[in-house]
């Protein structure tokens, strides 16, 4: 689990570290050696008490207090679909962005002079890298669970699968479908400005989830892990499909 204690010192104080999976951020996301983003606080509050509930979910199911953490997985979609709630908020109202100020001029995601605070792609990648942790987090504790409790954990993985999906739908009703010579779309931006790189940035925790899965299965797992598993793997791969469909990459060179 991914640790966004740093993004808001007070919101946040006294947050447990996930540990060295914060170091794994990707660069779109994080803002490379420039440190993590900013978020916006609409959306901060959320992934933190999203990643607060998640950690203190496998405290509980690794000292077999299934209920308490059946109550923490819940906390957790609540708070995660929040989490898109507010991204979906700063897409809404992003102003456009700055001619030739480069859409990526700060860590954040903003142009240099703008707001420190992410832009709507970036805020839109965390909470996308919130989804993917949301469900391997649930992924990784289903094998040892039964009843009511892995009955919540497929819960807790499909309910990340879905909001991911959603937010999949709703960021293409807001872009412009790519020129037919896929160097530019039909608005006039180019390809690897706007939403393409934040989506296809998507596409590594997609592949991280299905191998995740793949593993899993390989090892051994009861049919009814079996049977969510599978259905969660075909989930992916069609939202995958999605997102290359919709956010076609770069051709090479």
């Amino acid at each position: 689990m991914r640790s966004f204690k740093v993004l808001a010192a007070v919101a946040v104080a006294g947050l447990v570290s996930a540990g060295a999976a914060a170091a794994s951020v990707p660069a779109h996301i994080a803002g490379g050696d420039a440190g993590p983003p900013l978020y916006p606080s609409i959306v901060n509050v959320r992934l933190v008490r999203t990643e607060a509930a998640l950690q203190r979910a496998v405290e509980y199911v690794d000292t077999a207090q299934a209920d308490k953490a059946i109550a923490q997985l819940t906390l957790a979609r609540t708070q995660m679909r929040k989490a898109w709630t507010g991204a979906k908020y700063v897409i809404d109202t992003a102003p456009p962005p700055v001619a030739g100020s480069g859409a990526f001029g700060r860590a954040s995601g903003n142009p240099v002079g703008a707001s420190p605070y992410a832009d709507q792609y970036t805020t839109a990648g965390g909470v996308l890298s919130l989804q993917h942790d949301v469900a391997t987090t649930a992924i990784g504790l289903l094998d040892s669970a039964s009843g009511t409790l892995q009955a919540s954990l497929s819960s807790t993985i499909f309910a990340a699968l879905n909001t991911r999906d959603t937010a999949i739908a709703y960021i293409h009703t807001k872009d412009v479908p790519a020129a037919p010579a896929g160097l530019a779309r039909a608005s006039g931006t180019p390809v690897a400005a706007g939403w393409g790189p934040t989506m296809q940035g998507a596409l590594p925790q997609l592949d991280d989830e299905m191998q995740f899965v793949d593993g899993m299965l390989k090892a051994g797992v009861s049919s009814g892990v079996k049977k969510v598993l599978t259905a969660a793997e075909a989930q992916d791969l069609k939202s995958e499909k999605n997102i290359n469909r919709f956010w076609p990459p770069l051709p090479a060179g």
